[in-house]
Formats: structure tokens, sequence, C-alpha cells
């Protein structure tokens, strides 16, 4: 049975057994390393990290993520440096 997810601490008991902090770890450096605003498209191909971890550790990790665009489409959503 699916158990209902209604919290930040929810989301964080459900990524427990991720390393959740590794994703923080890699998404903060290579923003510092570039400096600059860039889409969520571009960070997974630059991080060659599936979809699904690049995001949990974006929401998990505090950055500042901006909607540009459509609801729904992935590629208008973008990290801000």
């Amino acid at each position: 049975m699916l158990e209902e997810v209604t919290t930040l601490e929810d989301v964080h008991n459900l990524a427990s057994d991720e390393d959740v902090q590794k994703w923080k770890d890699a998404i903060a450096q290579y923003l510092t390393q570039v400096q600059q605003t860039i889409s969520l498209v571009e960070l997974v191909r630059a991080l060659d990290m599936p979809l699904i971890e690049v995001w949990l550790g974006l929401l998990l990790g505090g950055f500042i993520l901006e909607q540009r665009g459509e609801f729904y489409s992935k590629g208008d959503i973008w990290i801000i440096a």
C-alpha cells in the first residue's frame, strides 16, 4: 500500500535510502563552477544523473528554482546560481 506524503519530512523519509547528500553536493559543486543560471534539462545533462536524483537534490537542497513558461514543462525550470 502506498503511504500518503504530506510534509517535507515525509519526503526526507522516503529518500532516506538514497544518497541525497551526494546529489546535493554534485549540484552545488557544478553550480559553483558555472556561476550562471541553468535549465533543469541542461543540469541533468551536465551532471549525467537521472532526472529524479537531480530534482530531489534541488528540492531537498534548498536551491533557488524559477518557473519560466508552462507548468508541466521540465525545460522551463531554471536553477538560479
